[in-house]
């Protein structure tokens, strides 16, 4: 198994469970259309958590479920904190670029605080997926890797 795309995948699976983006599956490989976009957006079930739904669609156990309960639990508050320090970067390069004492060296600055922000919270969202993954049976851990191929695909 290679590795890099391993890693991708990762990342991806985990922006599902942590982030807080909704899991669209596009159909048999059909291309998506607008309307179907529109369409999976309002579907049903939209407004639940996307873990909650991986978790119903891989069919996990009650101790599965309460082992993912706590990974991402143990997750949570950090991962809330980034976002927000993150946000706050954002505001403050918005507001540096925006002013008319334009420093290039603060900007420069910010840029890698968030760089470096972003690239923690990817790493940090990978270790907690595959924390989440070995929880899972094969079968389970197929299924997962088949959701992604989807969710990828369907977000090209």
């Amino acid at each position: 198994m290679k590795m890099k795309p391993f890693a991708v995948n990762t990342v991806i699976a985990v922006s599902l469970l942590a982030g807080g983006s909704t899991l669209a599956l596009a159909t048999g490989g059909e291309v998506c259309d607008k309307g179907a976009k529109q369409a999976a957006y309002n579907s049903p079930g939209r407004d639940e958590k996307p873990m909650h739904r991986v978790m119903e669609t891989l069919d996990l156990s009650q101790a599965q479920r309460e082992q993912i309960k706590h990974i991402v639990a143990g997750q949570r508050g950090e991962l809330q904190n980034k976002r927000q320090a993150l946000r706050n970067i954002r505001h403050q390069l918005y507001t540096a670029a925006s002013g008319d004492n334009y420093d290039a060296a603060r900007v420069n600055q910010l840029i890698e605080q968030q760089s470096r922000l972003a690239a923690d919270m990817t790493r940090q969202r990978t270790d907690m997926i595959q924390k989440i993954y070995r929880q899972m049976t094969p079968q389970q851990q197929a299924k997962f890797q088949s959701m992604r191929h989807r969710y990828r695909h369907h977000i090209g």
